[in-house]
């Protein structure tokens, strides 16, 4: 398909997106275009912004993860940067940055800002096909919890994996550009999108993006892991766009998870690694405070299907209710923390 129709296909997709988003080109920091959701939470035209150089708009210049996205060393980051807007105005944003092409190095990535002031974006219907993991990495690089999907997506019981050496189940063709990436969230404490194949239990090679966030500690990390390839079936390049952009948001949705996933201490909750990513993910946002409603929206599931995971993970954690897995959730962090002190 011509290169032309390609990007007018990926500047449409963009202005319709209903979040704030912006599209770039990589090699030049030109922006492409921007959607109508950005223009609205920023209050500038469109105009003001498309064509010009993204990174003049970063109070301290370009994050240092950027020249590893545009090297194709990674496939995304996460960063918190001051941004001065249009009319001069300063805020601190949240921005992920993920590559949105097939090349490699990419030409074309997508920067998604939230935590914007007045930011009043609709909720995306995100969904994507294919499993999720989540899990840890200890200080001697060795996996000390996964979730069970990780059978699903690359053939191993979960307890054979908890153990292993992450680096030798990476390909030795993807170890430099992992390493590059571990190497800026142990400095940076910021999330980084890795592009790798992953040995499988069949003793084949499995494409995967892997999420990582650091935990505070060097060398450890936590890691979110889905499997690449076969990810659309539409014909029409509109709805092929979109799809990404859609899997995209669901997977930015899901690193969420990842770090408050990873807060639990691993001998706190031994039960924990039993469960699934998505059940993960509606046990961390209940002890964030959050209510099954709200857990249902964001995660754009049925209320329905919230209960039933919520259920399966009562089972899986032996508890009978939501109090007895907050209790159980509490004593789990007061153990990591230590006894109060005396004052």
């Amino acid at each position: 398909m011509p290169t032309d129709l390609v990007a007018d296909a990926e500047r449409l997709s963009v202005v319709g997106a209903p979040v704030p988003m912006l599209l770039l080109d990589l090699p030049t920091r030109r922006i492409l275009e921007v959607s109508d959701a950005l223009l609205e939470a920023v209050g500038t035209t469109r105009s003001e912004v498309v064509g010009m150089d993204a990174t003049g708009y970063l109070v301290g210049g370009p994050n240092p993860a950027l020249a590893l996205l545009v090297s194709g060393q990674i496939e995304g980051f996460e960063t918190r940067r001051d941004v001065r807007y249009p009319d001069g105005r300063i805020e601190r944003v949240h921005i992920w940055a993920h590559a949105f092409d097939d090349e490699r190095p990419p030409r074309h990535a997508v920067f998604v800002l939230d935590e914007l002031t007045g930011d009043n974006a609709a909720q995306w219907s995100m969904s994507a096909p294919g499993v999720t993991v989540l899990g840890t990495v200890d200080s001697e690089w060795r996996v000390d919890r996964v979730s069970s999907d990780i059978q699903a997506l690359l053939g191993y019981p979960p307890e054979s994996v908890r153990g292993r050496a992450f680096l030798a189940a990476v390909h030795p063709g993807d170890l430099a550009d992992l390493l590059a990436g571990l190497a800026h969230t142990d400095r940076s404490g910021e999330s980084v999108v890795e592009r790798i194949r992953l040995r499988t239990a069949a003793g084949g090679w499995q494409w995967c993006r892997v999420w990582i966030a650091s935990l505070g500690e060097p060398t450890s990390f936590a890691f979110m892991l889905r499997g690449v390839g076969g990810e659309s079936v539409q014909p029409d390049l509109a709805h092929q766009l979109h799809e990404r952009l859609s899997r995209i948001a669901f997977e930015l949705d899901a690193a969420t998870a990842l770090t408050s996933a990873a807060a639990q201490p691993a001998e706190a909750l031994p039960r924990l690694v039993e469960l699934t990513s998505r059940e993960l993910q509606v046990v961390t946002a209940l002890q964030r405070g959050a209510r099954g409603a709200d857990v249902a929206k964001a995660l754009n599931l049925a209320p329905s299907t919230v209960r039933n995971h919520l259920a399966s993970a009562y089972r899986k954690l032996g508890v009978s209710s939501q109090v007895e897995l907050l209790a159980a959730l509490h004593r789990g962090r007061l153990h990591k923390d230590g006894p109060p002190r005396n004052t």
